[in-house]
């Protein structure tokens, strides 16, 4: 009878103990794998909502309307005739700003795109951002003025939102819009002279030239500015444009 020889129990032992290393290092390259694969995925989902955010943002930034929503009348102008002079004089009340904006919200009217789906669909709406409960909302008014009869639509754009504040560019940083200067300034009425017109006309602010929203997401500090449209044109501005051209017309006339 030949003699059969097997492994050795020193044998089997450093064999299980190779392939119980094996299997460690392959298990901690895959739950490498698996945890990179999760905060890829993870950072993937936090830009989509920033994205989102960001582009719903700029859409309404883009749409802003020179309109006041808590004053339905914005202009109100009256000519008086002089006796000793054949030309009338205006007295203009400048609007209000169109735009109301604090450290935790920011409200304004903005262009509505049209609903395909009713027939008839408001062409203005009123939108609110505000920061709250470690949030940004969205909150978008059936009415523009406002009221008791007005309901916000609300919509959450991020969660976990903190430090959130809202800064105005007039071109100095502000966290208010209007200040107390610039409510003085819109709320004096120059009376009856293109003079004061003239020197007004560089002084009203209805928007400011630009906004910027800071807040931290994810312990990731973010900052965010939109520079606005141009300024709409002032009443003030808009009665020495119509002198002058009366003015230019009146020349032309006696020259011709």
């Amino acid at each position: 009878m030949r003699q059969q020889r097997g492994f050795t129990l020193l044998e089997l032992l450093v064999a299980m103990a190779i392939f119980a290393m094996l299997a460690v290092a392959g298990w901690q390259v895959f739950d490498g794998v698996t945890r990179a694969r999760d905060r890829a995925q993870l950072h993937a989902d936090n830009l989509a909502v920033l994205q989102y955010a960001y582009l719903q943002l700029q859409q309404d930034m883009g749409q802003i309307a020179p309109y006041q929503a808590s004053n339905d009348t914005e202009m109100v102008m009256s000519n008086n005739v002089v006796s000793d002079s054949s030309q009338a004089e205006t007295a203009v009340v400048n609007p209000e700003p169109f735009m109301s904006l604090n450290e935790d919200s920011l409200s304004f009217v903005r262009f509505a795109d049209p609903d395909p789906r009713y027939q008839s669909s408001d062409s203005l709406q009123r939108i609110e951002y505000v920061f709250a409960d470690e949030r940004l909302v969205r909150r978008q008014y059936t009415s523009i003025n406002g009221g008791s009869e007005s309901v916000s639509l609300d919509s959450v754009l991020l969660e976990g939102v903190t430090a959130g504040s809202w800064q105005a560019y007039l071109p100095e940083v502000s966290d208010q819009f209007p200040g107390a200067d610039i409510s003085a300034v819109n709320s004096s009425t120059p009376q009856n002279s293109q003079a004061n017109a003239e020197s007004t006309e560089s002084e009203i602010v209805l928007l400011p030239k630009g906004l910027a929203i800071g807040f931290t997401y994810q312990d990731m500090p973010i900052t965010w500015q939109w520079a606005l449209a141009p300024q709409p044109m002032s009443p003030a501005s808009q009665t020495v444009t119509d002198n002058e051209n009366n003015d230019g017309g009146d020349s032309d006339n006696g020259s011709i």
